[in-house]
């Protein structure tokens, strides 16, 4: 059945692509993409597969407050996906963060074949940067994961996160093969876990100095 769910996801997925105009659908290495550009990072960078559709749905619905008004940041945005299913919610911003400079660039025509005018929300970020250096927009935040780093980068974005001062907060984690970063931290509870992914919210905080994103600027 497992088998069959992820053929299905991946039909889903070329029918988006084919819908909007778009190309998210792909398997791809970053090791054989643009290494040079990644630099060190590479080490603990996994893979990029896009998130099926149906799947990123039912783990948005578990996030355990409105999504009018919060922010949502996708950690390892790939070709931009999720960015654009996120965007087609009346979130306040939605930020994709992505080391990838070939995926970035992908990710940029993508938002342009779909169209910002299709999209509730009118503030759509595209940064190229490194997630272990990203920090968080203020207020209430939704943070998404499909496994894009292992446990030496998460445990520094849990970190970071732990340590946001204020606004609800919750993580929708896919392929959470890290889980344990979370569950370590002591500042995440689970609010619920599906076949292929969890959903935490942030419970307690932990006080840290984490860098600013303010300097990240709307893509033209």
């Amino acid at each position: 059945m497992a088998n069959a769910f992820r053929v299905s996801g991946r039909r889903a997925g070329l029918r988006f692509d084919a819908e909007h105009g778009v190309a998210t659908e792909a398997l791809l290495f970053l090791g054989e993409l643009d290494p040079e550009a990644i630099g060190p990072s590479l080490e603990h960078a996994t893979h990029y597969e896009p998130t099926p559709v149906d799947e990123f749905e039912r783990l948005l619905a578990h996030v355990p407050f409105p999504l009018e008004g919060a922010s949502f940041v996708d950690l390892g945005s790939g070709m931009g996906r999720v960015v654009l299913l996120a965007a087609r919610r009346p979130f306040k911003q939605v930020i994709g963060v992505e080391i990838s400079p070939a995926l970035h660039e992908i990710a940029r025509d993508n938002l342009t074949a779909y169209g910002r005018s299709r999209l509730r929300c009118r503030d759509v970020r595209l940064v190229r940067r490194d997630a272990a250096a990203a920090a968080f927009p203020p207020g209430d935040l939704v943070v998404y994961l499909y496994n894009p780093f292992r446990a030496p980068v998460l445990e520094r974005v849990v970190t970071r996160l732990a340590g946001r001062e204020a606004g609800a907060l919750a993580v929708i984690y896919h392929t959470p093969l890290e889980r344990a970063a979370f569950e370590a931290s002591g500042a995440f509870e689970l609010v619920a876990e599906e076949p292929f992914g969890i959903v935490y919210r942030r419970t307690a905080y932990c006080a840290v100095s984490p860098p600013s994103m303010t300097n990240s600027a709307p893509v033209t």
